[in-house]
């Protein structure tokens, strides 16, 4: 089956009889209005009938091409030899609400139907290969985790997602303990993390080894100190006081004696190494913001 991109005008394209009819509006708004900024990202997918073609995926898209004038939409034709059962699957993911658990199993059913690899499948779905990936991981998790994503997605307390689990297996496998994977997913369930926040634990994670979930957790969400807002002083004085603070820091480390470090017991040696990396992130952290705030200043 040709997977290969061509532009088809969007007047010989008819949405497919079994398509959904009812599309949220806001969605193809939200759409149309990502697309006047970057484009069209993802082809339709279509099937030749006749001297026109059919719309089989893509709706949305379709809609917000059309909302936005376009005269011609890029797309997948489908060979004539798919089989209907795959046809129907590509139409079952369609759906908007379509489940993270169903559209897994539906892309793999997919993949089995017509024997196929990852990246052939996702280049016959018309989405990234990144994207099917996170699809199917969902299948390769515990079923509690499975279940913390339905909720997630049926509007629930949970704030497990899809590409959570993508980030969890991605840190278990660098780390190389498969192990990690559950303890990042159940960091997730038990502070509610959110897919920005896990990827700022599970980076301080890879910089300090010996740094703990919770404890990452604490530094990801940590505020700073409002003392001088609470006095009602300007902003600027906080900046001045995280600076005055540092000069102290750095006093104590220039006078600090290594032979009394070297006399510590091992847990205090690991405490005190594990907040020094901790802290040697916060600061490079901090460092890159002012660079590249600097380097936005410079080009303006």
């Amino acid at each position: 089956m040709s997977t290969q991109v061509v532009e088809l005008p969007m007047d010989q394209i008819q949405p497919g009889k079994n398509m959904r009819t009812f599309y949220r509006e806001d969605g193809v708004q939200g759409l149309a209005d990502s697309m006047e900024e970057v484009g069209l990202l993802a082809p339709v997918l279509v099937r030749q009938v006749g001297d026109a073609y059919e719309l089989v995926a893509g709706r949305r898209r379709f809609e917000a091409a059309r909302k936005n004038g376009y005269k011609s939409i890029p797309a997948v034709v489908l060979s004539t030899d798919l089989s209907v059962r795959q046809v129907q699957l590509v139409e079952n993911l369609q759906r908007e609400d379509l489940n993270p658990i169903d559209k897994a199993h539906a892309v793999q059913a997919f993949i089995e139907e017509g024997n196929l690899s990852k990246s052939e499948a996702a280049a016959r779905l018309g989405v990234p290969r990144t994207t099917l990936t996170d699809w199917l991981q969902v299948l390769d998790v515990p079923s509690k985790y499975q279940a913390a994503v339905m909720s997630n997605f049926y509007g629930g307390k949970s704030a497990l997602t899809a590409s959570h689990i993508t980030l969890a297996k991605r840190f278990a496998q660098k780390v190389n303990s498969p192990h990690m994977l559950e303890v990042i997913l159940d960091g997730v369930i038990d502070y509610g993390l959110s897919r920005a926040e896990t990827k700022r634990v599970i980076d301080m994670m890879l910089r300090s080894r010996d740094l703990s979930l919770e404890n990452a957790v604490h530094m990801v969400r940590r505020k700073p100190r409002q003392t001088a807002a609470r006095r009602g002083e300007p902003g600027e004085w906080r900046v001045q006081d995280v600076v005055a603070s540092l000069s102290q820091s750095g006093d104590y480390l220039v006078k600090c004696d290594p032979q009394k470090v070297l006399n510590l017991n091992d847990m205090e040696k690991r405490e005190l190494l594990r907040i020094s990396r901790a802290l040697m992130y916060l600061l490079q952290d901090v460092t890159a913001q002012i660079e590249d705030g600097d380097k936005h200043t410079n080009i303006g």
